[in-house]
């Protein structure tokens, strides 16, 4: 039977002991999933490390288990892909940060485009999001959420290869990753596409321009598409 999985701080795992104390963790395994003393359950620790742990004590503040064994985590990919999404609607969002984890992108970064629908983005939900996916499709590490910044900003910092969506760009099925990338940043515009000036800037600073094909994806289907196939050559 598959084990339910629940990421928690390093800090709560001692030796062969878990305490956990976080009020949503508690809630889920209690109320939601209603487990009891003695069933089995993986603990994540967010470094790529899980445990099958039993549980042994359950109050009504606090979990107790005992750690059965520890293992690493095999389902993380050698290449990180960074999405670096122009905001966009929240529900739209939101579907980028559950849809992304579950491909297996590694961290995601909001941008501001000159065409971005929505300037905010509420990180508490989003955080929330990030976690309950990468426990649901068996990730060992919940994706990177960063700040909301610029465009140029974003651009400048961007880890590994920096590769830009757009129509115009070389057809992806025939772009080649250097054999070396280990990090690349996946630029997805709005749903109004780059303007002129942010692909100028782009092509400035290095970044290779690349198309999904003859047909118009959404904004919050393109980076998905483009993760999935570039994470499975």
């Amino acid at each position: 039977m598959k084990l339910q999985r629940f990421f928690i701080e390093p800090k709560d795992i001692l030796e062969k002991q878990v305490t956990v104390t976080d009020r949503d963790t508690l809630n889920q395994i209690k109320r939601v999933l209603r487990l009891r003393v003695g069933e089995r359950v993986i603990f994540l620790d967010n470094t790529g490390k899980e445990y099958e742990s039993e549980i042994t004590e359950l109050n009504p503040e606090s979990l107790k288990a005992e750690v059965l064994s520890a293992l690493e985590n095999k389902n993380e990919t050698d290449l990180k892909i960074t999405i670096c999404q122009a905001l966009c609607k929240k529900d739209k969002f939101e579907w980028i940060l559950q849809k992304g984890t579950e491909v297996g992108v590694s961290d995601f970064v909001p941008v501001l485009a000159g065409r971005s629908e929505k300037t905010g983005l509420n990180f508490e939900r989003a955080e929330k999001i990030l976690k309950e996916a990468a426990e649901q499709s068996e990730r060992g590490i919940i994706p990177a959420l960063a700040q909301i910044g610029d465009f140029e900003d974003i651009l400048k910092s961007a880890k590994g290869e920096k590769i830009f969506l757009d129509k115009s760009g070389t057809d992806i099925k025939i772009f080649k990753l250097s054999p070396s990338a280990s990090q690349l940043s996946l630029f997805i515009g709005p749903e109004g596409g780059w303007t002129e000036e942010e692909l100028a800037l782009a092509k400035q600073y290095g970044a290779k321009i690349i198309s999904l094909g003859a047909r118009v994806l959404r904004t919050e289907t393109a980076g998905l598409v483009a993760s999935a196939i570039i994470l499975n050559r």
